[in-house]
């Protein structure tokens, strides 16, 4: 089934027959995306309490702020480093969706230093609950944070591999609508598989595997290549701001392929996963979701051969990112 069918078919039936059984914490809850993916989940049906946990004074405000909203479940609220760990305790699913955005007008350096301090307090706090829940990571460099979230659960002696995702579904979402938008097709009915990583210089878009085919000629689809790899149209339309509302729909409709397999269905979602068979420890793509965790990854053929050679770039460059995730607990 096309990602595309799948999100509209199973986000509709979800909404009237998903049981209502789930707590699902969100970290760094009152910055942009955080904000926004709470407002989304605060409706959902699958979630009958929502946590939110951040740093910032705001926090009581923007749980108050919530509670406003008409929903049968239940929205609490947690400030300062010091309750993390009690308020992920009984959570089906953490996300973590704090930290600086990436921009352009902050080094990636000084996000990466920043981000990676938030992500070893989740990391550490989700490996001192029981059981242990699945955990998305939506912060930025996704790349590298992810591997690095690994190392951290690994060497507190609490890491289980199938339950660790990078969120990367809002490459498949920028994907299907920009290949919709050049071809002259309908949004929902299109499909553009994005696989390998999360950024500019790994992410790629497989025009050769989209549907409906493209009826673009083979230098148009290497440019809308190029387009669906710029990180940065969102700073040149609209500099200051970055992508907060697309990010945080793709942590919702992750959230519900998530809780769909916790209840036993058999989901598929676009995260970046410990994965070695493609010549690299980690990788992005479509992967199957059941109660257990992460199943196979999809596999494609009869790639065009500028894709061959964009994702070999890409899986070198991927290698890299997760090696300073590897190594970065010993040089943060």
């Amino acid at each position: 089934m096309f990602i595309s069918r799948q999100f509209s078919k199973i986000t509709y039936s979800a909404f009237f027959t998903a049981k209502r059984n789930h707590q699902v914490a969100v970290v760094g809850a009152t910055n942009e995306v955080g904000q926004t993916t709470a407002l989304l989940l605060r409706t959902c049906p699958s979630v009958s309490k929502l946590v939110l946990h951040d740093t910032t004074d705001s926090t009581p405000g923007v749980v108050l702020d919530l509670s406003h909203i008409p929903s049968k479940s239940k929205a609490k609220g947690y400030c300062g480093r010091n309750t993390l760990e009690e308020a992920l305790e009984g959570s089906s699913l953490v996300l973590a969706v704090g930290g600086l955005p990436q921009k352009s007008l902050t080094t990636s350096q000084s996000i990466l230093s920043q981000n990676a301090d938030f992500i070893k307090i989740v990391a550490s706090a989700v490996t001192r609950i029981a059981p242990v829940p699945f955990f998305g990571i939506a912060t930025e460099p996704i790349n590298t944070l992810v591997p690095m979230a690994v190392e951290v659960m690994r060497h507190q002696g609490c890491y289980e591999q199938n339950k660790l995702f990078g969120v990367t579904i809002i490459d498949a979402l920028k994907a299907q609508t920009l290949y919709a938008k050049a071809n002259g097709f309908v949004h929902n009915e299109c499909h553009v598989p994005v696989i390998c990583g999360h950024s500019k210089e790994t992410m790629v878009p497989l025009l050769s595997q989209a549907s409906p085919k493209t009826v673009l000629p083979e230098e148009k689809c290497q440019d809308l290549t190029n387009t669906l790899r710029d990180f940065t149209i969102y700073e040149k339309a609209s500099s200051p701001l970055t992508p907060a509302l697309s990010i945080a729909y793709s942590v919702y409709l992750f959230t519900q392929r998530i809780l769909e397999a916790i209840d036993g269905q058999i989901s598929q979602v676009n995260a970046l996963v410990e994965n070695n068979d493609f010549g690299t420890s980690y990788f992005s793509g479509l992967v199957e979701v059941n109660k257990n965790g992460i199943g196979e990854m999809r596999l494609y053929s009869n790639l065009f051969s500028y894709e061959c050679g964009i994702l070999e770039e890409s899986i070198r460059q991927l290698r890299e990112d997760v090696t300073v995730g590897k190594k970065i607990l010993e040089i943060v």
